[in-house]
């Protein structure tokens, strides 16, 4: 579920879950909380099936979360799932995880580097990669590695509103620019 609008409500759920982590002094334990909710929604599908379904009402939802979570999870974490279910965004849950892990990141200094390569890269690759990376940014860096055959090779790097292309295609397509392009005397 990566439509627009699915990625807007899981931003809008995951913000507000940090502030309010943020607020208690929670951020790290409502982090680990999400991971064991992902861990039980990849382990027992059907349990995100449920938590999705209309067929089922708010209370019995909240009585199994309750029943399956309590003693686990933090209590900010507890009652944010329940905000969820009475607001019927259940089937964003994985969204939502997803979207908090990209903030937990950056609460924690981390800043997401788009990487665009022809073929995979090993993980000496990418390990020198994300150290160049960092160097040269003064920031910890999170990769965010696509494959992209058509680029022929060399690498395309996007960080915040920034675009390195230096690439094959690239530096092709700017070659093939400038030949075509009069040169001014």
């Amino acid at each position: 579920m990566k439509t627009g609008t699915a990625a807007h409500i899981a931003d809008i759920y995951a913000r507000s879950l940090l502030e309010l982590a943020e607020q208690s002094r929670s951020v790290d334990a409502v982090a680990s909380d999400l991971e064991t909710v992902s861990t039980l929604l990849e382990q027992n599908p059907d349990f995100g099936t449920f938590l999705a379904s209309p067929y089922f009402a708010e209370q019995a939802k909240r009585d199994v979360v309750r029943k399956v979570f309590t003693g686990k999870l933090q209590a900010l974490t507890l009652n944010f799932l329940s905000v969820m279910i009475d607001h019927d965004r259940g089937m964003f849950l994985p969204e939502i995880i997803k979207r908090y892990r990209q903030l937990y990141r950056a609460y924690q200094g981390y800043r997401t580097v788009e990487v665009t390569v022809a073929q995979p890269m090993n993980d000496e690759q990418m390990e020198k990669l994300s150290r160049e990376l960092a160097e040269a940014l003064h920031a910890k860096v999170d990769l965010d590695v696509h494959v992209d055959p058509s680029i022929i090779g060399g690498v395309v790097i996007r960080y915040d509103d920034k675009m390195v292309d230096n690439s094959i295609k690239g530096r092709l397509a700017r070659t093939v620019n400038q030949l075509l392009t009069p040169q001014r005397r």
